[in-house]
């Protein structure tokens, strides 16, 4: 169980709004402070993270992926001026009394109000293939998680993970059927797991999240995973389809997206500009199709090649969109949302 939020080992500061952890370390991992932080501040009165780190830290991929989710959450960053900064996207910030908000106004001697030039120091970049897939199981007594999590290991890294955690760093060797009995002892509360991947330098640089959450019709596994790339280039969209039909092929998959991004090499992320976001594909699991139809769903504009992928009987549909290097491509996933999410049911959800 998580501290009070005030008992919290990890948080500086809290406010209103936003819990503040300060912390000076060359690699912040989701250590299990802040994970304690986070998970404090969302149950006090839904408050948001705000995290101070000085300009020489780097975050883990779990770090970055989970604790910016909120709408006050922020990475922020002390520049070499003491000036702050956000270190996703290089705006000014400032302390307004409760939380860290956008500086918008120039001060003499500044070219830009808006983006802090720590931001735009030019490094060295290196590809970073970003993957999210959501499998469906049904809630029997042999179900093993972590099966889903060592084919993307495999495929995308070379090797299957070295082991799990619930918090960084990652302390046990890889078990399956250690994490599912961990995951069951929780149960019906969900669960966050990391997942590493195997050290050396013949496998590339991999680290991953693992979630389970119990739902209406079975459990739902969903695996997130960050992996280096030893230069600019990402696997080809086909290659990283055939990924996506393996799982389709022996789970229920319910979605799938991959996305290029940039980082340091050792897959890792620094606050700097290190280049744009791009969708690589995306896939929809079965329970989009039997609402339509196979030939109904492929046709998407500007998306040529969709296919069918997993069992016949029950099919899914990959999306290749780009080559992850091209922002442009976003607008052919705004056009595939819209056909994939209709207007009427987001605002049904809304």
């Amino acid at each position: 169980m998580p501290n009070d939020l005030i008992f919290s080992p990890g948080v500086d500061l809290i406010t209103e709004k936003v819990a503040v952890v300060m912390q000076d370390r060359p690699v912040i991992g989701m250590s299990a402070w802040l994970s304690d932080a986070l998970t404090s501040a969302k149950m006090a009165a839904a408050r948001d993270v705000q995290l101070v780190t000085p300009k020489t830290s780097k975050l883990t991929w779990p770090v970055r992926s989970m604790l910016f989710k909120g709408t006050y959450s922020k990475w922020v960053v002390t520049g070499e001026d003491g000036e702050y900064f956000d270190g996703l996207n290089g705006i000014r910030l400032h302390w307004n009394g409760d939380m860290f908000i956008a500086r918008a106004t120039a001060r003499p001697g500044e070219q830009n109000s808006d983006i802090h030039p720590d931001f735009v120091v030019e490094e060295k970049p290196f590809a970073q293939l970003q993957l999210t897939v959501r499998v469906r199981h049904k809630p029997v007594d042999s179900l093993v998680l972590g099966r889903v999590a060592e084919r993307l290991f495999t495929a995308a890294t070379g090797s299957g993970p070295a082991g799990w955690a619930t918090s960084e760093p990652v302390t046990q060797p890889w078990s399956p059927e250690a994490l599912t009995e961990y995951c069951r002892d929780r149960a019906p509360s969900p669960t966050w797991l990391v997942v590493s991947g195997q050290p050396g330098a013949e496998f590339k640089p991999a680290v991953g999240t693992l979630e389970s959450r119990r739902v209406q019709s079975g459990l739902d596994e969903t695996v997130t995973l960050a992996v280096a790339q030893s230069g600019l280039e990402f696997p080809d969209v086909n290659k990283v389809g055939v990924w996506i039909d393996e799982i389709a092929d022996n789970f229920e998959l319910i979605n799938a997206m991959v996305m290029g991004s940039y980082g340091a090499a050792d897959g890792t992320y620094q606050p700097r500009f290190a280049g744009m976001t791009s969708p690589i594909g995306v896939a929809a699991g079965n329970e989009a199709v039997r609402a339509s139809s196979v030939a109904e769903m492929v046709k998407v504009e500007g998306i040529s090649r969709a296919m069918a992928i997993g069992p016949a009987h029950a099919p899914a549909i990959w999306y290749p969109i780009g080559d992850g290097r091209n922002p442009r491509d976003w607008q052919k996933y705004a056009t595939l949302m819209k056909k994939l999410v209709p207007a009427d049911a987001a605002a049904g959800k809304a």
